[in-house]
């Protein structure tokens, strides 16, 4: 019974203190980027015409006529009737374009983190960190005992 005890205090137990968290991170996040676009273009445009219409229809053939051109050129028509008609057409265009584009873009990311943390803390106790000690006063015990010369 003795030596129980003995053998209990030298490798007696020490206290131990377990600390464990559990550590779970989750984040989302979402983006929307609209980007739109939109081209208006008027244009207009006229365009003009003239024309000038010269006629020139004999009557008699006895009188003569003489026209004079814009160069000074003389030309001359015998008994003629002459019509002149001068025409101006004007076209105006009016033309509205419109383009129109939109994009949506969606972003998504999603982060998961997990995280296990176990940490242990061991406390010695007195008498097992002081092993060397227990060895010495064990080996003085054993030499008194069973030596026959006592020296200490």
């Amino acid at each position: 019974m003795k030596y129980l005890f003995l053998l209990l205090l030298i490798f007696g137990c020490g206290s131990r203190k377990v600390n464990k968290s559990n550590t779970e991170t989750q984040t989302k996040t979402e983006i929307i980027v609209t980007d739109s676009l939109k081209i208006q273009t008027k244009t207009e445009s006229t365009a003009e015409n003239q024309s000038n219409e010269f006629d020139i229809l004999p009557i008699d053939s006895i009188k003569p006529i003489i026209i004079i051109d814009a160069q000074g050129k003389k030309t001359s028509y015998l008994n003629a009737r002459l019509k002149y008609k001068s025409e101006i057409s004007r076209n105006k265009t009016l033309k509205n374009e419109t383009l129109q584009s939109s994009t949506k873009t969606n972003i998504k990311a999603e982060k998961q983190t997990k995280q296990a943390v176990k940490q242990i803390e061991r406390k010695e106790s007195l008498i097992t960190s002081l092993w060397w000690l227990w060895l010495l006063i064990i080996i003085i015990f054993l030499i008194r005992k069973f030596l026959p010369f006592k020296f200490i």
